[in-house]
């Protein structure tokens, strides 16, 4: 029997007994199951962050490691759930753009609709397809299943990719994509792409391109690491003193 690693990425956070209750369902179907807890408390409601940390994660994990992420305000309405196989991984979650971005960076091959009442436990409640549908799924995958017994062959509904920067002469109008809980900011403007100045302006501040946390004693950019620029202050919360979370706009002005 196969035994695939299960990253569990969800916004239940640690206090409540959901997380648990998905591990159950898991051990119930799969006693050998290895399960990573990849984030317990990402942001609630918010899929474009849930998409960020899922994307910026993926692809440090074994081969053939089941993602299973439950960020789902739509519950219980039309939306589908999902499974998703890739190349390299398996993804398990809803149909609402969290596992676009990192599903998509590792080309998509098959997506079913899990629809299987061999899979779904009985008495789905339709307001914790977490426990019901998607735990259930990926335990099952996680033992060797094809992706088929899931459920039919569909199309994914909400192809969520990350906002673009808008590049100016003197100027980048950039989105937060993330913000750590050390309070930085990451902006949606690519590590690889060439800033032409030292001295920068964010909200009539200005700050500095740096390479380490360390040379920020106040605020600075510096390229992440997860392949984006960030807004950071060593030890301490940029995010909190530029006013900033996730989704804002945000001008960096070159010079």
């Amino acid at each position: 029997m196969q035994n695939r690693l299960i990253a569990l990425l969800t916004d239940f956070g640690v206090e409540e007994h959901y997380n648990g209750v998905m591990k159950g369902v898991i051990y119930g179907i799969n006693p050998e199951a290895r399960i990573v807890d990849l984030v317990s408390s990402a942001r609630s409601f918010s899929v474009p962050d849930a998409a960020f940390q899922l994307w910026a994660s993926f692809k440090y994990f074994p081969t053939e490691t089941v993602f299973l992420v439950v960020v789902d305000p739509g519950v219980g309405t039309q939306r589908q759930p999902i499974a998703i196989k890739t190349s390299r991984y398996f993804f398990v979650g809803p149909d609402n753009g969290v596992l676009y971005p990192a599903a998509e960076s590792d080309r998509i091959e098959s997506v079913v609709r899990i629809t299987s009442e061999d899979v779904i436990l009985p008495g789905r409640t339709g307001t914790f397809d977490g426990r019901d549908v998607f735990a259930p799924a990926a335990a099952y995958l996680s033992i060797g299943y094809e992706i088929d017994r899931l459920g039919p062959r569909t199309d994914i509904s909400v192809r969520y990719t990350f906002p673009e920067p808008r590049l100016a002469e003197n100027a980048i109008e950039a989105k937060v994509l993330h913000v750590d809980r050390f309070g930085d900011v990451v902006l949606n403007i690519p590590s690889s792409y060439r800033i032409r100045s030292d001295r920068l302006r964010v909200k009539n501040r200005t700050i500095a391109l740096s390479r380490s946390f360390e040379e920020c004693p106040d605020i600075c950019m510096i390229p992440g690491s997860s392949g984006f620029y960030e807004l950071a202050k060593y030890m301490k919360s940029a995010a909190e003193e530029l006013g900033l979370r996730a989704g804002d706009s945000v001008l960096i002005e070159l010079g």
